[in-house]
Order: C-alpha cells, then sequence, then structure tokens
C-alpha cells in the first residue's frame, strides 16, 4: 500500500500522494495491479492511469480478429444489450457513483475536493520579519476565510543551535536504522501494529487514509517552498545523515505532519479521545516516526514541532470536511464539534524564539499543548500551573472554533462512511442475501 509515510521526495518515480523518503508521493491506486493477470496492467499510482504493457499491441490485435469472429451481423442496440446498470443517469453530482471508478479516480475527485476550498497566502508579505504563511478554509459559497494554520520561520540563529540535537540524537542511530529506513517508505506496518489493516479487508480505511496524507503532502510541500529553510546538513559537515537528504526545505517535517494527521484521523475514525490507550500509543508512534527524522540526521527538532502543529491542525479539518455531512446517530451523546464543522486553527510561533535564550532552542515534546484541553492535561500531568505550562511553550499558538464552521462535502462523508462500516458491521450488509 502506497501513501501511509513520511514527506518523500515529491515527483519521484511514484504517483502523486504517498511519502516516503526516496520515492514519489505514491499513490492512493493501493495495491497497483495487484492480482491482475500478465498482460492486464493495474490500475499505478495516483494520477497513473495505469494499466498496459509490452504485449498491449498482440492483446489489441487479438481483440479485433476475435470480434470479426463473433460480432455477426449489426442489431439495434435495445435488441443485444443486456440492461443489467439500472443506477445510471442519477442526479448530478452524485456521491453515490464513486463506487464505479477505479482508485486513482476516486483519489483524484478526493483531493480535488479538499484542495478546492484551501486559500494559501502569505500575512504581512514583504517584510523580512513579519512575513509568514497562512492557511485557510474557503467558504464554497463566498464569505470570510477560516483559519487551519500557521507556520512562522524562525531566525536563522535558531536553526543553527538546533544542530547540537542532532548530535545528540545520532547516538540512537544503530538502535534505529531499521525503523529509519523502513519509514522511508510507506508505513502502513507500522501503523497495522495498532489497528488491523490490510489492503483487502480495509481497503476503504487504506483510501481514507492515503486521502489524508496526500492533504498532508500538498500542504507542508507549499509550506515547505514559502518558508525555504535549509536542511541541517547545510548547517554544519559533522551531521553527517545516516540517509539522503531530501530536496526541499526543513520546516515543517513532512513525516511529523503526515504520521500526526494519520494518528488523529484513526483517533477520530475509532472515536478514541484524549485518555483512551488508543490515543496514546497512536500519537507516541507519530512522535517516534518524527523523532526518527532527527536520528537520522535530515531533521531538526523544531521541524517536528512545526510538522506536529500542521499534521494536528490539517487532521482536525479533514476529519471536520469528512464528518460535517453525515447524519447524526439516534441516541447518540453529545456531537464532536468537528462534526459540526467547527475547528481550532493552530499556529507555530517560530520567530519568537532565540538562540540566545536559555529556552530558544527546544526539543521535541509530542506532550506540547495545541489546545485549551492539552493545556490542562500538561499542567495536571507535571503538577504545574497553566500560566506555566504556557510560557514554556510561548512558540505555540492556537483558536478557539468561531461561529463559522467548514464546507462538509458529500464526496468526503461518502469515503468516511465506507472506512467506518469496514469496523462497525455495516459492510456486512452487502453480503446478505
Amino acid at each position: 500500500m502506497s501513501g501511509l509515510g513520511g514527506a518523500g521526495g515529491a515527483g519521484g518515480a511514484g504517483g502523486a500522494g504517498g511519502a516516503g523518503g526516496a520515492g514519489g508521493a505514491g499513490g492512493a491506486g493501493g495495491a497497483g495491479g495487484a492480482g491482475v493477470p500478465s498482460g492486464g496492467g493495474g490500475a499505478g499510482g495516483v494520477y497513473d492511469v495505469g494499466g498496459g504493457s509490452a504485449d498491449g499491441p498482440l492483446l489489441a490485435g487479438a481483440l479485433i480478429g476475435h470480434r470479426d469472429g463473433i460480432v455477426g451481423s449489426w442489431h439495434p442496440p435495445e435488441r443485444v444489450t443486456v440492461d443489467f446498470d439500472k443506477q445510471n443517469f442519477c442526479a448530478i453530482d452524485d456521491y453515490r457513483q464513486l463506487w464505479r471508478w477505479e482508485p486513482w479516480v476516486r483519489a483524484t475527485v478526493f483531493d480535488f475536493e479538499l484542495l478546492s476550498n484551501l486559500h494559501f497566502w502569505i500575512q504581512n508579505e514583504g517584510s523580512k520579519t513579519l512575513a509568514y504563511p497562512q492557511l485557510s478554509h474557503r467558504p464554497a459559497r463566498g464569505g470570510t476565510g477560516i483559519d487551519i494554520v500557521s507556520l512562522h520561520r524562525p531566525d536563522k540563529d535558531v536553526f543553527a543551535k538546533q544542530a547540537e540535537w542532532l548530535d545528540f540524537y545520532a547516538d540512537l542511530r544503530e538502535d534505529r536504522s531499521a525503523e529509519i529506513l523502513c519509514q522511508m517508505g510507506p508505513q502502513l506496518a507500522f501503523w497495522s501494529m495498532l489497528i488491523y489493516l490490510h489492503p483487502s479487508r480495509t481497503p476503504k480505511t487504506i483510501e481514507l487514509l492515503d486521502t489524508a496524507v496526500r492533504l498532508a503532502i500538498y500542504a507542508e510541500i507549499r509550506f515547505k517552498h514559502a518558508i525555504a529553510a535549509p536542511r541541517a546538513v547545510e548547517y554544519s559537515q559533522q551531521v553527517q545523515p545516516m540517509i539522503q537528504t531530501p530536496g526541499h526545505g526543513s520546516l515543517p517535517s513532512g513525516h511529523s505532519t503526515q504520521a500526526f494527521i494519520i494518528a488523529v484521523v484513526l483517533c477520530a475514525l475509532f472515536k478514541q479521545g484524549r485518555h483512551t490507550v488508543y490515543y496514546q500509543q497512536a500519537m507516541r508512534q507519530a512522535y517516534r516516526v518524527a523523532v526518527n527524522r532527527t536520528v537520522a540526521g535530515v531533521h531538526f527538532p523544531i521541524d517536528s514541532i512545526a510538522g506536529h502543529v500542521l499534521g494536528i491542525a490539517l487532521g482536525e479539518y479533514f476529519v471536520a470536511r469528512c464528518m460535517r455531512n453525515l447524519r447524526k446517530p439516534r441516541g447518540s451523546a453529545k456531537r464532536d464539534p468537528l462534526a459540526d464543522g467547527k475547528i481550532t486553527s493552530r499556529e507555530f510561533k517560530g520567530h519568537v524564539l532565540s538562540a540566545k535564550n536559555p529556552d530558544g532552542n527546544p526539543d521535541f515534546d509530542y506532550h506540547e499543548p495545541l489546545s485549551d484541553d492539552d493545556v490542562d492535561a500538561y499542567a495536571k500531568a507535571h503538577k504545574i500551573s497553566k500560566a506555566t505550562v504556557l510560557a514554556k511553550f510561548p512558540f505555540l499558538g492556537w483558536k478557539k472554533p468561531g461561529a463559522q464552521s467548514v464546507d462538509g462535502s458529500n464526496i468526503l462523508s461518502w469515503l468516511w462512511s465506507q472506512a467506518e462500516s469496514e469496523w462497525n458491521g455495516n459492510a456486512l450488509a452487502n453480503t446478505m442475501f
């Protein structure tokens, strides 16, 4: 399965969306041509129309001759066509038609649905010290945009100071080399440790996660371009990464962004809150994936912090877009704010960090607060005041949901519902006779 992974080199040999180190962004096409007879080709990666093989001309010639041998004289279509499809020519933009299409086609539809409502721009453009990139939701019917996330670039001196962390983490390379190398590519196996994911058993859940990962890749790469932060190896010849440094900017970390968006989506899909074991394990896994990139020598801790902010913000945005149009179950408890399209906007305030300040060289702590609830939990766990927590993380910020809600999407709700059905028993309904 391609897609569940780090921010690999976009534009690699894959299709458009995956994760890995050297690979492209792999496809939501899932297993590609798995199970297709020789010559039949496969779905390929996202945006790769797949199909085709070296014996294509031979097969085409065979089909031409075969038709000549069996077609007979021409008859009106109504006399020779088996009218088995009772669901064609439905209403325009009927989301139910999604089941008909190949995986790469659905992936393209999902991507367009998500990207068409995003607005990326530079606040205070033209200022060397005050400019920063911002991502917001643009309502379909116009009106004021809804902030999703913004990332500020730290000073060059802060990045240089962060190089010390890479020397510290390099001691873990031998212990974590297998993880680091395997996480350069698709990471389905790692997430399958927490929940049983398999292309044959849970194809729609994997398709949902692939869609979230591709959203993360589009956003993170746009932020990387805008921020244009040099990589760790450019600050010290003693960093000496254990893998090839990717050919894009350092901040935010793509592996961190994608790992946390997966964690958020999985926890929302299975309704696992912060006090559950599953939630804690999902967040720890995302954290470990992110830190492994620092161990490898290709990312600073602040890259992972920014990726954490971006991944959590995008994850909640993705969940809100998917759940907004779903029906509320009868007799259910209080509805999740995300299901009503209410999101918390996040901010990485890298510009407040100073290499001259003793607290200006932070390590990555996945418990870092990104909401008021996080502050409460951190204060309780460390037995300190909320004010102390906020003072410890001055580079993080957030805004509570306002009156506006992000748009729902029937298309994205279909995908969410299909994935959910693989776990709640509804998928079994189609197997009854």
